[in-house]
């Protein structure tokens, strides 16, 4: 289903600086419930026709830095020369609700999809005031005025910058209903720009996390509980006697060192001797006992999440019945740059410098933590070395403002690897069992599916994170039911890019080739006969299998799998060209991606997406397994928990199917498909079916 943003009004009021102009605008509801209020997103104009425009999405790679001040550009005629950009939270007047159902996220893809029409009508308003703040200065009418390339030009060829009008714009009342470009006229919108904060990242004068440093800063290094639930039940203070640490204090969980270098904290960290208070329940617990609950989970009848038709009826009469059980495990969001965050705390205020995908979190947490009303905490966000959605959880803010708060100066927390592996809130372990009926020369027609595995929504809310791409399906089905079973382990959970879909397509995608050998048709020619009624999602399966040359790989021995995902209203298709040589080891060569996210921003960043997707959801399927003994993670860093290099990783192809629908995401969708497509792949070369996951737990010959 497509969400329309309904028409906004602009509600605030210009304010002056001696910058210029400065414009903001409020965003109206959604409908189906979903609501935006408080968001302001502003641009300043500077006396030299500078332009900067605030950014209050959380800059993750993602590229929203460049792709967001392209659409206010876009409607004010801007010269993109002289365009920057300024990253701010999702705070006070840049508040955002309703993205996610949450407030203040940066996260579900959701950046453009849900700004692309506020932003075109700020930058339209903006465009309309300096036009006619133009038109009363020279006393014409502003009919006759033009503006581009942030001038202003009368029939006459007189012209002026936006910069020297600036302020007369903001005397002026900002218009309700601007008026918008054709975008057959677009000439930003649309184009491969190179990304703003590219210059930066080079030359090493983007701020990230660990980049930052305030006044008589001091550092901080953390242990936690090694077992899930632990928390303190002794420890010494007087360990850092005779040490360079200046304090110690007890954390939620754990301890935190503080010194005046990192270094010196973490030395002094690794000498620590804890006693932990350890939950009972958890003391044992194992992958192995978590499996065995998945198992158990899974006989019991869960939660209906979709039924049509009869499916019990139409499986009892299909010729061709097929079962099949997947298995996905825990997985850790492993970005590059692990939790940091540097805290101010004053009795009158709080300062917070950290990469985070939740600015609202944030500032709830250091609130919590202070006592401090939100007015007297100001959040700085950085740019993120990776979020993935881990960086929407707070539990390291809450360690540097206790540590602040404790030692009265600023302090700066940063997480060992170890720390960061082994104190993820990580992607769900999950299990699922399909059953497919599948009639003669009539396709699939009747599909049962239940899943279980843990609720990122536990509390009783109906899970459509843990479901996602598990219902409903994208084929046509005439019987269908899923179930899902909620299971909890006491293993701290969380979003990982993609969501429920990350496990959910590769049980779905993996069953439908299945069923598709069981009906003796090649997979692709199957999946095409069950999308008849959806021209988009059929345009896209056949333009990957176009890009491929589907069933003739080119390289000599290889053999390619297929995929489907959907994302909102993203359509993606992916096929996998793999080899698998004598010795058992896998090869993927080639990934070839067809895309439909309706109207592109720029083409460059939704391609560096998908690449970047890809190589995430490879690295999973690939290698990608926490496991669990005595409470504990076993894995600890990249060597236990290995990323794809740059020498296995494969060349991606993905072509944008030009659309005139309105943008969707695209930061997520690359990742799911990406498992199925490889492991079918890999069937098709060796006949041997990958329904548990990593690949890696597979000796193939």
């Amino acid at each position: 289903m497509e969400i329309q943003l309904t028409r906004r009004t602009f509600l605030k009021t210009t304010t002056l600086g001696l910058t210029g102009l400065t414009l903001g605008c409020s965003i109206g509801p959604w409908p189906f419930d979903r609501k935006f209020s408080n968001v302001t997103v502003w641009l300043t104009i500077s006396e030299d026709n500078w332009i900067t425009i605030m950014v209050p999405k959380a800059e993750m790679g993602q590229g929203v830095s460049t792709a967001l001040p392209m659409i206010v550009a876009e409607e004010l005629e801007a010269d993109w020369t002289k365009v920057t950009f300024a990253l701010r939270g999702e705070l006070g007047d840049y508040s955002i609700s309703g993205a996610m159902g949450v407030s203040g996220i940066t996260g579900g893809s959701t950046s453009i999809s849900t700004m692309f029409e506020p932003l075109r009508e700020m930058g339209a308003a903006a465009k309309e005031m300096l036009v006619t703040a133009c038109a009363q200065r020279w006393q014409v009418e502003p009919e006759s005025l033009t503006a581009r390339n942030s001038f202003i030009t009368h029939s006459t060829m007189r012209s002026i910058t936006y910069g020297a009008l600036a302020e007369e714009a903001n005397l002026l009342p900002i218009p309700e209903n601007p008026q918008l470009k054709d975008p057959s006229a677009f000439s930003i919108i649309g184009q491969p720009l190179d990304r703003l904060d590219t210059p930066d990242h080079i030359e090493g004068r983007s701020v990230f996390g660990t980049d930052v440093k305030v006044p008589e800063m001091l550092y901080a290094a953390v242990r936690q509980s090694p077992v899930f639930g632990g928390q303190v039940a002794h420890f010494d203070p007087s360990i850092i006697e005779g040490t360079t640490a200046e304090a110690i204090l007890e954390i939620p969980g754990g301890v935190a060192v503080v010194a005046k270098s990192y270094w010196e904290a973490e030395k002094v960290a690794q000498s620590l001797e804890i006693d932990f208070h350890i939950p009972e329940e958890m003391e044992a617990l194992s992958s192995e006992d978590i499996s065995q609950q998945l198992t158990q989970d899974l006989s019991t009848p869960g939660s209906q999440v979709r039924l049509i038709g009869d499916p019990i009826a139409a499986m009892e009469s299909a010729p061709i019945k097929v079962e099949a059980l997947y298995v996905v495990p825990f997985l850790a969001h492993a970005a590059m740059e692990p939790m940091t965050c540097t805290a101010k705390v004053t009795p009158e205020s709080c300062e917070v410098w950290v990469p985070t995908q939740g600015a609202r979190i944030v500032q709830a947490v250091t609130r919590a933590n202070t006592g401090l009303d939100v007015s007297s905490i100001e959040v700085y966000p950085t740019h993120l070395g990776g979020g993935f959605g881990r960086k929407v959880e707070s539990d390291y803010v809450t360690q540097a403002v206790l540590a602040s708060k404790a030692v009265g100066k600023p302090v700066k927390v940063i997480w060992s690897r170890q720390e960061d592996m082994q104190h993820d809130y990580y992607r769900p372990a999950f299990k699922a069992e399909l059953k497919g009926g599948i009639g003669e020369s009539t396709g699939i027609i009747s599909w049962i599916g239940k899943s279980a595995g843990p609720s990122l929504m536990a509390g009783g809310f109906f899970d459509f994170m843990s479901t996602a791409g598990f219902s409903p399906l994208p084929y046509d089905v005439p019987n269908m039911s899923a179930h899902y079973v909620e299971s909890d382990f006491g293993v701290p959970i969380g979003w990982w890019r993609s969501i429920g879909s990350s496990q959910n397509v590769f049980f779905v995608e993996s069953f439908v080739d299945e069923l598709a050998g069981a009906a003796g048709e090649d997979p692709l020619t199957f999946r095409g006969e069950h999308l008849k009624n959806n021209e988009r999602r059929l345009a896209v399966l056949e333009r990957v299998a176009e890009m491929a040359n589907w069933g003739q790989p080119v390289v000599p021995g290889a053999a390619q799998g297929v995929a489907l995902a959907l994302h909102g209203a993203s359509v993606l298709a992916q096929i996998a060209e793999v080899s698998v040589d004598s010795g058992g080891e896998i090869r993927v060569h080639t990934v070839y991606c067809a895309l439909d996210c309706g109207g592109v921003v720029n083409p460059d960043i939704v391609e560096a997406q998908i690449e970047g997707a890809v190589i995430f959801g490879l690295t999973a399927a690939l290698y990608g397994e926490i496991t669990i003994e005595n409470g504990r993670v076993r894995q600890s860093n990249f060597h236990d928990y290995p990323l794809i290099t740059m020498i296995d990783a494969p060349l991606v192809k993905t072509t944008i199917i030009k659309s005139d629908a309105r943008p969707s995401g695209v930061g997520e969708i690359g990742v799911p498909p990406i498992a199925p497509a490889v492991t079918n792949a890999i069937f098709a070369a060796t006949g041997h079916r990958v329904r548990y996951l990593p690949i890696s737990l597979y000796e193939f010959s």
